[in-house]
């Protein structure tokens, strides 16, 4: 298994602004540029499915939301072979202001592979996303 996180607190936005913008999945490309477009399959809870495809990527990914707390956090899990991919993002109101996490994990025997090719560039972009996500939290 491997398990990484990115954490940031903000001060002046409340929980609710943020996930207006997580839960609109068309929008998605707003705050994370590394999408091309992206789409649901329902309304954004527990079961549904999300597909988006990665800029230079060949074809979309599917992933689906496992766990889903409105306003708190939720999980989004994507299958690759013989690995899976966990996606939780997650706030919290502190005294210091809205800490926001996303933590990127992945399980199975070829996690390593998948880790190189996905994970860590995911990583990587994270704190770029989250800057995007404040910029637009505190626009709205």
């Amino acid at each position: 298994m491997w398990l990484k996180s990115y954490s940031t607190t903000v001060l002046g936005i409340e929980p609710h602004q943020i996930w207006k913008i997580w839960s609109d999945i068309p929008k998605r490309p707003a705050w994370d540029d590394d999408t091309e477009w992206a789409k649901a399959d329902g309304s954004f809870e527990k079961g549904t499915t999300i597909t988006m495809k990665p800029k230079g990527w060949p074809k979309a990914v599917t992933m689906k939301i496992v766990e889903c707390t409105p306003n708190q956090s939720f999980t989004d899990y994507t299958k690759f072979l013989l690995a899976e991919l966990y996606g939780t993002h997650h706030m919290e109101k502190t005294d210091q202001g809205l800490k926001l996490t996303t933590s990127i994990k992945v399980v199975g025997p070829l996690s390593w592979v998948w880790r190189k090719i996905v994970a860590e560039e995911i990583l990587a972009t994270l704190p770029h996303q989250t800057d995007m996500l404040i910029k637009l939290a505190r626009e709205s």
